[in-house]
């Protein structure tokens, strides 16, 4: 014969969509799948699911992820992932502006050709943000007290 049939508690019914179906399974010694069942039968989201509104969509990358998380009681996670997704920069909340800059050709050409920091001020970016461009496209600094790197 078959279990006998779970007996769902007004708290485990509250439960359900707050944690993982699997980890409220475990705890009240039934199947994930008894969880899932019930849960969607009552049309609760599964935990860590965000219906996206467009207002939601379009404030993605223009206000700190954990300003927003924190707005829309989910998780800074779920907020990255869908900005990431989305292929949206990040915003920097300690300036109020963008992290990433979206390099034009013309600067591009500019790393390696004087120090980090001079380029930097040229352009009015980080250091960090011109040296972090310049290694992840492979070019080397500059040394203009030096010699050029001879390559074998």
């Amino acid at each position: 014969m078959g279990r006998a049939s779970l007996q769902w508690t007004d708290e485990m019914l509250a439960a359900l969509g707050r944690d993982k179906d699997a980890v409220l399974a475990e705890r009240w010694g039934t199947s994930a799948k008894t969880v899932n069942l019930k849960r969607n039968s009552l049309g609760i989201a599964a935990f860590g699911h965000v219906d996206w509104t467009p207002e939601m969509l379009a404030a993605l990358g223009q206000v700190s992820d954990a300003s927003l998380a924190t707005r829309w009681g989910i998780s800074k996670a779920s907020v990255v992932a869908k900005r990431g997704a989305l292929g949206l920069a990040p915003m920097d909340s300690s300036r109020g502006k963008h992290t990433q800059h979206a390099w034009l050709p013309n600067e591009v050409m500019l790393l390696g050709t004087a120090s980090d920091a001079d380029v930097a001020a040229q352009l009015g970016l980080t250091v960090a943000a011109v040296r972090n461009a310049r290694i992840t496209r492979g070019i080397a600094a500059a040394r203009p007290d030096k010699p050029p790197i001879a390559k074998n």
